[in-house]
């Protein structure tokens, strides 16, 4: 693929596209194009992640051993942004990521997204916006559902009436 061409495809990816065509520019140079046949696995989970995939084409399977039927994986296809916290902070892979058939995806390192991001401080600007937002509506999913676990001082009765 051309730069200008993963550049345009870069752009319609929503969290990518608010950093603006020249951070997207520089990621593109910057990132690791990957093929993998059907069946290879890209990660494991429990493994350091240290950033992001995009699947260019494809399919790729996530699936946590927390949810052992394949009907329960994730699918990600064109466009889909794998492994988005891994740009921005240290974590673990929380699913393994297995081509379901023959895939491209382009790798980018966190230290190339965070020292990008240095240097374009509107992206920065405009990236924890968009992260502000996202953790304000967590915080009032939880403000919801809160009371639900809130705990009496009142012991049970094992054995009501």
């Amino acid at each position: 693929m051309a730069l200008e061409d993963e550049i345009d495809f870069l752009d319609q990816i929503p969290i990518l596209h608010i950093l603006g065509r020249e951070v997207l520019r520089i990621l593109a140079i910057s990132a690791e194009s990957i093929r993998v046949e059907g069946g290879d696995v890209l990660f494991e989970e429990g493994q350091p992640a240290d950033g992001g995939y995009v699947v260019l084409n494809g399919a790729i399977m996530l699936r946590s051993a927390r949810e052992p039927k394949a009907s329960e994986a994730t699918i990600a296809r064109l466009g889909a942004l794998i492994g988005e916290t891994a740009l921005i902070v240290d974590t673990i892979r929380p699913a393994t990521a297995t081509a379901i058939e023959t895939s491209t995806v382009l790798r980018i390192p966190r230290s190339v997204f965070l020292r990008t991001l240095e240097g374009e401080p509107g992206a920065a600007a405009a990236l924890r916006k968009v992260i502000s937002r996202r953790v304000r509506g967590v915080l009032d999913e939880l403000d919801i559902v809160a009371p639900l676990f809130k705990v009496t001082d009142q012991p049970r009765d094992p054995n009501p009436r």
